[in-house]
């Protein structure tokens, strides 16, 4: 049985500035990565949530998956499962790059 997802308001301004920081540099290349990270959501949080670890910077009950843009760019989708919800709730669409523990979750 599936999950339904949904995105706070902080992920939703995360995931919009990271895709339209792409399409300054290539509407092609936004478009592409879009279609990738709407895929990796509708297979993995929609269907196996509990497939992936918890957080390492906060262990249970945030998990995250490594959505990689290309050998020098990821980002961590952070998300808590509600599974008697059936929801996964997005909370942060994290820089890998950045600073460890420079981010609160709620």
């Amino acid at each position: 049985m599936s999950f339904r997802v949904d995105f706070s308001d902080e992920a939703i301004v995360q995931i919009d500035e990271f895709f339209e920081y792409l399409a300054r540099y290539s509407e092609g290349i936004a478009e592409k990565y879009y279609a990738a990270f709407q895929q990796a959501i509708d297979y993995y949080l929609v269907n196996y949530p509990e497939t992936f670890t918890f957080y390492k910077e906060t262990g249970s009950p945030y998990r995250a998956f490594l959505f990689t843009v290309s050998q020098r760019t990821s980002y961590w989708i952070i998300y808590r499962v509600y599974e008697e919800k059936r929801l996964v709730r997005v909370f942060r669409f994290w820089n890998s790059a950045r600073k460890p523990h420079s981010h609160r979750l709620i």
